[in-house]
């Protein structure tokens, strides 16, 4: 039922002295409210499945504080991975990202700065994604995500995405002549969102996923 009320969303709460002021004035006033979101402030310099330690030091115990006062919530989730990062380098080594034409790890600039891009066409990476997103709701206990830029979003190509004839495994993994970027580009938002469905679900089984893209 909260998924049907009102949502209190911008760009962006730095911090969790700001979210607290926040929910405490809806409350204060009367206003009413039933999740509150996160936009990329969150995170650690951007990077997906990360939280900033400094501004929101304890995020599972503020999302647990908000749950309290009568609000969900929920956090934005990106699909670039930032290229210096463990993230990266586990990816790498499976081969779960979106190659260029080459046949090397595709790369763009997103809010994270240079970043690789998953290829959830490969069941595989639906798999690892969908791992890393019920790891990360265990630990912070948000209530739903919200995934963003997956386009996906690339900033300094005049496209603002993916080259066309950039490679993806296709979903049988076979990688074929086809399996180009102008194939997959409008399913790739979708196959992005079933893997996190997937984690979401993992997480709380017992609760009806929210998900936003």
């Amino acid at each position: 039922l909260w998924a049907l009320g009102y949502h209190q969303r911008r760009w962006s709460y730095a911090d969790a002295h700001e979210l607290r002021t926040l929910a405490a004035e809806f409350r204060r006033r009367g206003i009413a409210c039933d999740a509150l979101w996160l936009d990329i402030d969150y995170m650690d310099r951007f990077r997906v499945f990360t939280v900033d330690e400094r501004a929101f030091p304890d995020l599972a115990g503020l999302t647990d504080e908000l749950r309290a006062l009568g609000f969900r919530s929920v956090a934005i989730l990106d699909p670039g991975v930032a290229v210096e990062s463990e993230l990266a380098a586990e990816g790498l080594e499976r081969g779960l990202f979106v190659q260029d034409a080459e046949g090397e790890p595709v790369r763009g600039r997103v809010w994270p700065g240079e970043c690789h891009f998953p290829d959830f066409t490969d069941a595989r990476t639906r798999a690892w994604w969908a791992g890393h997103v019920r790891e990360f709701l265990e630990r912070v206990r948000l209530d739903g995500l919200w995934s963003d830029m997956n386009e996906p979003s690339v900033f300094d190509v005049p496209e603002r995405t993916l080259a066309s004839d950039c490679r993806h495994a296709g979903l049988d993994g076979a990688r074929g002549a086809s399996d180009t970027h102008a194939r997959w580009h409008n399913l790739y938002g979708q196959l992005m969102v079933e893997a996190t469905r997937a984690g979401i679900e993992a997480a709380h089984p017992e609760r009806r996923p929210f998900l936003l893209t």
